[in-house]
């Protein structure tokens, strides 16, 4: 998925010279919001896979790579998040980045959920808590 996405945004930093600071801020505050809304998205269906694995065979598994029954389309969580059990929970990251429009190097989508999104889940460490 984020091959695809390379010269789009090679293409989109070399158009970028060209557009004022004003923009690019914009854009930025744009692009941030959207990716954001994809990061959640991915983050959501790790967790619901994580969670069915424990439901279908009693235990979490030890790597992403034992999910069984990924959708095409669901296959692309695994590049956005970062999976490490713990015993009996496991803790999950999201790893998800995109170039800044100002040339600030690559800005990091960060998400936080408030504690009832946790109850009941096997996740216990996550950077978007």
């Amino acid at each position: 998925m984020m091959k695809k996405l390379i010269l789009p945004l090679t293409l989109m930093a070399l158009l970028a010279s060209c557009i004022p600071d004003s923009v690019k801020e914009k854009m930025n505050e744009g692009m941030m919001a959207g990716n954001k809304i994809f990061a959640d998205q991915e983050f959501k269906r790790a967790i619901s896979y994580i969670e069915l694995h424990k439901l279908r065979n009693g235990n979490y598994p030890n790597a992403l790579s034992e999910l069984r029954f990924l959708a095409t389309m669901d296959s692309a969580m695994l590049d956005y998040v970062e999976y490490t059990r713990l015993d009996s929970v496991y803790e999950l990251n999201l790893k998800f980045e995109f170039p800044s429009l100002n040339g600030e190097g690559n800005k990091t989508v960060q998400l936080k959920y408030p504690p009832e999104f946790w109850k009941g889940l096997g996740c216990v460490k996550s950077n978007a808590r």
